[in-house]
């Protein structure tokens, strides 16, 4: 009996395991397939109807514990998805494709999905989802070294900075990067996909050069991605479009042509909607009318709009009525060019700010020249408004861009202040070897004195018992000025440095600011330093009150406008960092305190706040009215600074400035009876509350 059973669970295994063998076999099959049609990708319509169906397929036969296969399937759906321009599908798997890799900790993988994510969002309109994957992106991709997977994460980088974030300086960078580690793999591989992927990012490289206005060099990139052309439609299609543009910017009307006939003929072989069809028009029509042939230009702008009417999409649609607004500008009809102006402005606002502000600038010459001043007046205050926008935020860029240029001499500079620190250190305890030593000699002949003379060790007993107490007293006074001198250099030194280095920026790279840029960023100087002046003669006023001793003067003060003018103050540090500040303090809100001690502690705080956020963070401030008095809340997001790290260094003994601003407000708060707690309700951000007594 035993045997048979033996026999019977013998076979059962061996069915088993045959059955599983089987289902691998069929999983491994189908990811086969899919790889095959992505490997000879040509962008029909049929491959991408076939990649979807196999992928589905495959996940039907795939086990929930199958990651690997179910990932290659909902990546591949989602890419038939994504080129079919049906992006709430694509993003659907896409989604699942990441969770699927996470769930399997293939982290390796997860930056395939992460990178359309971002892409497909954008086109959605989803800004807040799209910034979430190129933020996981972005945190992922370092440790990666499979140079194809973080060439496709760095070039999915550069179309969000391009697309969404308008940083073309930061896109180009990530878009260059993907190119040269994909180099390498387009020249020895066989793979058709491999060297039509590697095309893209040489298009991309060209992309950001013409909006540039550097056509040359977007003719440079264009050129090495030539040989590709004919192994995909949709490459040789993105091709002759980005050369018809290249061509118009160089006004040569004979290769723009060339161009846009090879274009047209490569698209009539697909039945797909191609926005090349659209531009290519725009831009033959652009050239006409550079040459005043008004017939021709229209010809073309039918051709754009109509195709254009068939995808029914504002993104599109936005830049023809863009176009003809220009040609009946031309023909001097401003009836119908204010017409056509006003249909493409709001799609311009939401998907070319560039564009938009340019649109404001045609509107408010047209409707002048129609003879609607008060029209007229309004549009060219919406286009100062957004041109000061556009001034602020590539300011903003250039500064961060060079931040990032100059990124590791700061850290070397950084390794180098250390080693100068450490040396130090080791000098200041030879001589307090050397102090404690002669103090010690000092000492033996004291007592050797003593003994000896008795009378004259009274005398000098009495005269020391004077002088320590005349020493204690210019201790006490000397570490009252210290105190009010670091309150001073410490709540001056970052805005001051923040203007040097405005100025600096001016002085050695003029180049990098136009005349406006550079009138926005004297009027920012000049502001900043009128605050500083103002806030330097009320510090020294105060100073002078306080030389004879650390006092307080407890009056009625007004949390809404100690907020304002702590923010104002540090102003210039906020905008580098692209960081918000959500004052929620909108009715006066009043404290008992010292005004200049409050005025100190918030600003030392919110400074530490800014430090601690990322750039593009976000800083709230806000009163919470409790049993036990007032409390302001000041929030960050950012690397954490828990309670534990403020006793830290409240008990720390350097006497340098590290640290300076957190014990100054610990001293001001017990000093005018604030409580200072600190918390970490999420992981990686800070709040920090000030309790004010009734």
């Amino acid at each position: 009996m035993k045997v048979i059973i033996l026999f019977f669970t013998l076979l059962i295994s061996v069915l088993a395991h045959a059955g599983e063998n089987e289902h691998i076999k069929l999983l491994e099959e189908k990811k086969l397939k899919c790889e095959g049609i992505l490997a000879a990708f040509s962008g029909k319509p049929e491959s991408l109807d076939l990649l979807i169906k196999e992928g589905i397929e495959g996940l039907k036969i795939a086990g929930e514990k199958d990651y690997e296969y179910r990932y290659a399937f909902h990546q591949a759906i989602g890419t038939g998805y994504y080129y079919k321009q049906d992006f709430k599908s694509a993003k659907e798997q896409f989604e699942q494709s990441y969770a699927v890799a996470v769930k399997g900790a293939m982290t390796d993988k997860s930056l395939k999905p992460l990178g359309h994510l971002v892409s497909v969002n954008y086109y959605m309109g989803l800004t807040k989802e799209a910034d979430e994957a190129a933020e996981k992106l972005k945190n992922a991709i370092e440790p990666i070294s499979d140079p194809k997977l973080k060439a496709d994460a760095y070039y999915n980088l550069g179309l969000y900075n391009q697309q969404q974030k308008f940083y073309y300086g930061i896109a180009l960078d990530y878009f260059l990067k993907s190119v040269d580690l994909y180099r390498p793999i387009a020249d020895t591989t066989k793979i058709i996909k491999l060297k039509v992927d590697y095309a893209s990012r040489l298009m991309m490289v060209a992309e950001i050069y013409l909006f540039l206005k550097q056509p040359q060099k977007a003719l440079q990139y264009l050129n090495q991605a030539k040989p590709t052309l004919g192994l995909s439609l949709i490459n040789d299609i993105n091709a002759y479009g980005k050369f018809i543009r290249c061509y118009e910017l160089l006004k040569n009307k004979t290769e723009a042509l060339a161009y846009y006939k090879l274009l047209h003929e490569t698209a009539a072989k697909t039945n797909g909607n191609w926005s090349q069809l659209i531009s290519s028009n725009l831009a033959m029509a652009s050239l006409a009318l550079q040459d005043k042939q008004y017939s021709l230009a229209k010809m073309y702008l039918d051709k754009a709009d109509a195709q254009a009417k068939k995808d029914n999409k504002e993104v599109m649609t936005f830049s023809v009525d863009l176009a003809y607004g220009d040609y009946y500008k031309s023909l001097k009809d401003y009836k119908n060019a204010l017409r056509y102006y006003k249909m493409s402005e709001h799609g311009s606002a939401l998907y070319n700010r560039e564009q938009h502000l340019e649109l404001l600038k045609s509107l408010t010459a047209v409707e002048m020249l129609a003879g609607n001043p008060s029209d007229a007046a309004a549009y060219h205050a919406k286009y100062v408004s957004l041109s000061d926008s556009l001034t602020d935020s590539k300011v903003s860029l250039n500064l961060a861009e060079m931040e990032a240029r100059f990124q590791n001499k700061e850290k070397q500079l950084r390794i180098d202040n250390q080693n100068t620190e450490l040396s130090y250190a080791r000098n200041q305890r030879l001589w307090l070897g050397a102090g404690l030593l002669l103090i010690s000699l000092v000492a033996i002949l004291l007592t050797i004195n003593y003994r000896n003379k008795k009378r004259t060790a009274d005398l000098l007993d009495k005269k020391n018992e004077e002088l320590t107490r005349v020493n204690d007293e210019l201790e006490e006074a000397n570490q009252t000025k210290a105190k009010l001198f670091g309150i001073i250099s410490h709540d001056l030194r970052s805005p001051i440095n923040q203007v040097y280095q405005f100025l600096k920026l001016q002085q050695r790279n003029p180049q990098l600011l136009n005349d406006a840029q550079r009138a926005e960023l004297s009027d920012k100087i000049q502001s900043a330093t009128g605050s500083l002046l103002e806030t330097m003669e009320e510090l020294l006023l105060w100073s002078k009150s306080q030389m004879s001793q650390f006092k307080t003067d407890i009056k009625p003060v007004d949390l809404k406008d100690a907020t304002s003018q702590a923010v104002q103050l540090i102003q210039l540090n906020i905008e580098a960092k692209r960081i918000t500040i959500n004052n929620e303090i909108s009715a006066p809100v009043w404290v008992k305190a010292d005004p200049y001690y409050l005025q100190t502690i918030i600003r030392n705080l919110l400074q530490n706040a800014v430090k601690s956020s990322p750039d593009g963070g976000i800083i709230d401030i806000r009163c919470v009215h409790v049993d036990a008095g007032v409390v302001l809340v000041i929030g960050n997001t950012g690397s954490e600074f828990t309670s534990d790290q403020y006793a830290q260094v409240l008990a720390s003994t350097n006497h340098g400035l590290s640290g300076l601003g957190l014990k100054l407000v610990d001293e001001l708060s017990r000093k005018t009876g604030i409580a200072v707690s600190f918390e970490n309700p999420e992981r990686d951000s800070t709040t920090v509350s000030l309790t004010f007594a009734n």
